[in-house]
């Protein structure tokens, strides 16, 4: 089969198996590039597998999280089981990041994102996002315990009985169609006994002022990964789109709605109200492509239902 058609046929199908949870059936598919010789010299060496998950006693890894700040959180997972079958693990992350993973067990050594950097030949390389392949994740071997990153707390929310919660409803430029707008949340407003915390970052964060939203720390600009993660750990409730945010607050093991378009990334599986990635999450997902309203009127009734917290 010719090699460009093999690709796209592998795409397809990988695509197909992957978003039905059949991890399996998706490795055997990446396998058959691999398997066929498939010339990947022309993308960049960080989307080339390099390891295969054997264990490399012995072995040094260079883990690059090359990806997006949510995909670095939430393939960072991997790190203590990887530790586990090599000698030293250096992870290369955005600075953004150190903070968050220094605690992670597993990491020997934290290093800058430097793409012109040249790793040395005694190291394996590979890209945090093609760890579920290396390590053969099934459904049922999903590292799944939360939280796995852990961050001190902000100590700015008060804890009076009402319930805190956190919004995000715009990403990066990716994928447009994960983003709606902040005037489409403000059915949420209505619900009583609710005082909400924005978790916005960029450009996005214009939409406060021309809604007349109400945030508790409106005046905040973009928080880094850090100080977003110390705020969300005091929350009760995180409402995101698929967002470094809906990853963030997963990761810390809160409780976390994620509003999802009707052609997600594949990590969020199809017909599925949960996330084997993060037991916290709930997941609202387009019934109709492009159509929002739906999915807030869910998020609303939710919230309506979910009780209120204790004082402290």
């Amino acid at each position: 089969m010719d090699h460009q058609v093999l690709q796209e046929e592998v795409g397809r199908l990988w695509r197909q198996h992957a978003t039905a949870g059949d991890l399996e059936q998706a490795w055997q598919q990446s396998d058959r590039l691999r398997q066929a010789g498939v010339d990947l010299s022309h993308l960049s060496r960080f989307f080339r597998p390099v390891w295969d998950g054997r264990p490399l006693p012995g072995a040094r890894v260079w883990l690059k999280c090359w990806r997006g700040l949510g995909d670095a959180i939430h393939f960072i997972r991997y790190a203590p089981p990887l530790r586990a079958r090599c000698a030293r693990l250096v992870v290369e992350a955005p600075d953004e990041l150190h903070r968050l993973f220094a605690n992670l067990p597993g990491i020997d050594e934290l290093v800058a994102l430097d793409e012109g950097r040249r790793i040395g030949p005694e190291f394996v390389e590979i890209e945090s996002t093609e760890l579920p392949y290396a390590m053969r994740t099934t459904l049922a071997s999903i590292p799944q315990t939360v939280p796995y990153l852990r961050i001190e707390p902000a100590r700015r929310v008060p804890k009076d009985g009402t319930r805190n919660v956190g919004l995000c409803w715009a990403g990066g430029d990716y994928d447009a169609r994960r983003h709606l707008a902040l005037a489409a949340l403000a059915p949420l407003q209505d619900v009583p006994g609710i005082r909400f915390w924005q978790l916005q970052r960029g450009p996005a964060l214009a939409q406060i002022a021309r809604t007349g939203f109400r945030f508790e720390n409106i005046g905040d600009a973009s928080m880094d990964v850090a100080a977003t993660g110390s705020l969300v750990v005091e929350l009760d409730l995180v409402i995101t789109i698929d967002s470094m945010v809906a990853h963030l607050a997963g990761a810390l093991g809160k409780p976390v709605w994620t509003l999802l378009h009707a052609d997600p990334d594949w990590r969020w599986f199809r017909h599925r109200a949960d996330s084997p990635w993060y037991p916290t999450m709930r997941l609202y997902r387009q019934t109709v492509p492009g159509e929002w309203r739906d999915v807030v009127h869910r998020v609303t009734e939710d919230l309506q239902r979910m009780p209120q917290m204790p004082q402290v």
